[in-house]
């Protein structure tokens, strides 16, 4: 059994080597480089890398050179071949092959777009207290925009987690059962899952959120079908398009709230974004069990570039 000092020098040794690789982004950053500044050799920080991120380190690297591309493409005005060398790559060629690799169109083309998606953001370190003791651990935090999209389900008021009396950890588990109990008196393939926090008209106290127990509905559904998909006992949301940071939650859901209160009081104020007030959502896997200590989940808080 690994005893938790050597679990605690391995987690400062890969936070030393993310340390090193997010401020070389710039630079081609070679895998004898990175190695070089653990204990381990290539093949040993390869391994070790990958158990506590799920990441190769090369993969890790090359995902955010080419979001920091990306930025770069959308926020200013710089040539691609500038960008591709700003971002460490030998050439524009084998920056341009790259990109459209990693986000299926050219840096051009993604520039024309100019929405903002599939960006990987550094792997940072969270502190929590888990049964009264500080853990820590590494997060993973991505910028996604989400088309417009039709939600079904259960709706309830609740105070949010900054609230003086929070009380989701009681509301929105009865609207999930709700919903479950709607949603097993049909076989229709409806969509999937989805939490919904409606903050957009949220008091300063946390007051007056509104909760959705939901299914987002396939886009192939005819809108004529719409009020009575999988019920109609279930009130219908329609949820804009909006940019979002999503943060991977891991562990129990009932510790959600420490995620969220790291993403909210640490991650944000020095991302280069600002939250608004819109529709934050939970996704969840198919296989999603809430109470399991290897369950994974994302929460998605809409922002905007600073």
């Amino acid at each position: 059994m690994v005893s938790d000092k050597t679990k605690s020098a391995t987690f400062n040794r890969i936070s030393k080597v993310l340390g090193f690789i997010h401020r070389h982004l710039d630079t081609p950053l070679s895998l004898d480089e990175i190695a070089a500044q653990s204990c381990w050799s290539r093949w040993q920080l390869q391994r070790v890398f990958q158990a506590e991120t799920g990441l190769t380190v090369a993969n890790y690297v090359r995902q955010l050179k080419l979001s920091l591309a990306a930025e770069l493409l959308l926020d200013t005005d710089q040539r691609v071949i500038d960008i591709a060398l700003a971002t460490g790559f030998n050439s524009e060629i084998a920056f341009s092959r790259a990109f459209k690799q990693f986000f299926a169109c050219s840096p051009r083309v993604y520039r024309k777009a100019g929405q903002r998606t599939g960006l990987k953001k550094p792997i940072e370190i969270s502190e929590v207290q888990v049964n009264g003791e500080r853990a820590q651990s590494f997060v993973e935090v991505r910028v996604e925009t989400k088309p417009a999209f039709i939600l079904k389900g259960m709706r309830g008021e609740i105070t949010g987690l900054f609230s003086l009396a929070p009380n989701f950890a009681d509301v929105v588990p009865k609207l999930w059962q709700r919903l479950d109990a709607e949603a097993n008196s049909t076989s229709l393939s409806f969509g999937h899952c989805l939490g919904v926090v409606d903050v957009t008209k949220a008091a300063f106290d946390g007051s007056n959120l509104f909760y959705w127990a939901g299914i987002e509905l396939r886009s192939d559904i005819a809108m004529p079908a719409l009020p009575s998909v999988v019920s109609e006992q279930l009130a219908i949301l329609n949820v804009p398009k909006q940019t979002y940071a999503a943060v991977k939650h891991k562990g129990p859901i009932d510790r959600l709230p420490q995620t969220l209160e790291w993403f909210i009081l640490h991650w944000l104020p020095t991302s280069g974004y600002r939250g608004v007030d819109g529709y934050e959502l939970e996704v969840y896997p198919d296989d999603y069990q809430a109470d399991a200590s290897h369950a994974e989940m994302e929460y998605w808080v809409p922002i905007v570039r600073v």
